[in-house]
C-alpha cells in the first residue's frame, strides 16, 4: 500500500464552510475521520461587508496549524453567474454566455456557470487564508431543496442580507431560470463612517498590518499542545476552540433599530428584482415557462416574517418562509468537492 495513502487516512480531514454576509462573517467547520463527522464548530465574527475579519483568520489558521488537510470552501459572488435549463454547452451562446469567459457545470438537465473573472475575484477576497471550492450560490440553493422538490413550478429564493439567489424549479430534474442580484450596493447600510476611518487609519501609516504577525501571535498560543498524538489532539484543539470568542449578531442590541431599517430597505428592493426576475422568465422566449405556483425562500439570518410579506404583497404569489445555514451547506458542499477529487487522486 502507498505509505502516503496509509499515512493521509490515518489524519482528520476539516472542512471549513465560511458565508460573508452584510456585517457578519459565518463559519461551520466539520471535523472528520474515517468518512464521520467527530465534531462541528460554528462561528461568528464581525466584519466589514465583504471582508474576511482577521479573527476569522487567526481562527482559521489555528484549524490549519494543526490540522494540515483544512479545505475552504465559500460562496461565489460574481455578478455573472446563473443557470441554463440545457444539457448542450452550443446553447450558450442563446443565453449571451461566453463559453471561454466562464467556468460550468453540468447538474442534471441544465448548468450552473460563474465568469473566471469572478472566481478569481472570490479567490482574492480569501488571499490570507486560500479557498479551496468556490461554491455556486445556485448550487448552494438547490442542495437545500432537491431532497424535498416539489413536481409544481415554484420559485425558490435563497434571501441573503448582502444578494439574494433564485431558482425557478419543476420537479427534481429541471431547473428552468436563475437570478442572482446584490443587495448590498442598494442599501445605505451605514458602513460608509467605519470604511472611511480605515482608509484614514491606512492614509495615516503607510505600514500595511503584518498579518503574518498576527498569525504567528495566534499560532504561538497552541504551544502547549500535543502534536504527537492526533487522537488526542483532536479533541485538544476541539477543546481549545470552544474557547475562543466569537460576535453574536443577536448580542449586537445596539443596532437593532438601524438594522430592522435596513431590513425594510433590503426587503423593499428585492421585491422589486424579483418581480422583474418573474417577468422575465414569463416574457423571454429562450425560457420554457410555466406558472409558478409559489415562492418558497430561505431565510438564514431570520430577517423579520412580517417584513418578508412585502414580496408576497408585491408579486401576488403565496410566499413558504423556511430557514437553513448557510456556511453549513457550504461545509457540506466543500467536502462533497473534496470526495470528488480525492477518487481522482487530486488532493
Amino acid at each position: 500500500m502507498n505509505l502516503k495513502k496509509l499515512i493521509r487516512h490515518l489524519l482528520a480531514t476539516v472542512v471549513v464552510g465560511i458565508e460573508i454576509d452584510n456585517r457578519f462573517c459565518y463559519i461551520t467547520t466539520k471535523f472528520y475521520r474515517r468518512s464521520k463527522i467527530v465534531e462541528v464548530q460554528t462561528r461568528s465574527f464581525k466584519t466589514i461587508p465583504g471582508e474576511l475579519p482577521m479573527s476569522a483568520v487567526r481562527y482559521i489558521n489555528a484549524i490549519r496549524f494543526k490540522k494540515p488537510f483544512t479545505y475552504i470552501s465559500s460562496l461565489s459572488t460574481s455578478i455573472i453567474q446563473g443557470v441554463m435549463n440545457t444539457t448542450n454547452e452550443d446553447d450558450f451562446i442563446k443565453y449571451g454566455v461566453n463559453i471561454s469567459d466562464v467556468e460550468s457545470k453540468r447538474i442534471d438537465d441544465w448548468f450552473v456557470y460563474c465568469s473566471k473573472e469572478g472566481i478569481a475575484e472570490t479567490k482574492k477576497q480569501f488571499f490570507k487564508i486560500g479557498v479551496d471550492f468556490v461554491i455556486s450560490p445556485f448550487i448552494l440553493l438547490h442542495s437545500l431543496i432537491k431532497d424535498d422538490i416539489e413536481d409544481s413550478c415554484n420559485l425558490y429564493i435563497l434571501f441573503q442580507k448582502s444578494n439574494i439567489t433564485m431558482i425557478v424549479a419543476r420537479g427534481a430534474n429541471e431547473v428552468l431560470f436563475g437570478a442572482y442580484y446584490i443587495l448590498e450596493s442598494k442599501i445605505d447600510l451605514g458602513t460608509n463612517a467605519p470604511k472611511k476611518r480605515l482608509n484614514e487609519d491606512l492614509d495615516d501609516d503607510e505600514e500595511e498590518p503584518d498579518v503574518t504577525n498576527d498569525i504567528n501571535q495566534e499560532l504561538a498560543n497552541l504551544g502547549d499542545l500535543d502534536l504527537e498524538n492526533e487522537s488526542d489532539s483532536d479533541e485538544e484543539l476541539i477543546e481549545f476552540l470552544k474557547d475562543e470568542t466569537e460576535d453574536s449578531p443577536e448580542e449586537n442590541t445596539s443596532n437593532n433599530y438601524q438594522e430592522t431599517f435596513d431590513d425594510f430597505s433590503r426587503v423593499s428592493y428585492a421585491a422589486k428584482f424579483i418581480q422583474s426576475a418573474i417577468g422575465e422568465f414569463y416574457n423571454n422566449e429562450i425560457y420554457q415557462s410555466d406558472f409558478i405556483t409559489q415562492i418558497i425562500l430561505f431565510n438564514p439570518h431570520k430577517i423579520d416574517e412580517e417584513v418578508l410579506k412585502h414580496i408576497s404583497n408585491t408579486t401576488m404569489l403565496d410566499l413558504d418562509i423556511r430557514s437553513c445555514n448557510v456556511s453549513e451547506a457550504l461545509s457540506d458542499l466543500g467536502y462533497e468537492s473534496y470526495k470528488f477529487f480525492e477518487k481522482k487522486e487530486m488532493v
